[in-house]
């Protein structure tokens, strides 16, 4: 099973870190959500990571009924 946030919220690297510790806690949930990240991606290839991305950037706006726009550049000069 995945770790959650609230999983790294108590992980030793915050934890054991003084000054994360004494930052606030949207700092250290930051952080949290960081080292997730870093976790879950660490041993991809770049094709993999690029993949990982955007499926979880996908599944954010499908939560929330969102469809993205993107930006065109391919004809500019």
């Amino acid at each position: 099973m995945a770790k959650t946030v609230k999983d790294y919220m108590n992980d030793p690297r915050i934890l054991e870190d003084s000054e994360m510790m004494a930052a606030p806690e949207c700092i250290r949930e930051i952080h949290a959500i960081r080292l997730k990240h870093q976790d879950e991606s660490a041993e991809m290839t770049p094709e993999e990571h690029a993949d990982y991305v955007n499926r979880k950037a996908a599944g954010f706006f499908a939560r929330f009924g969102m469809t993205p726009k993107y930006a065109d550049f391919a004809n500019m000069k």
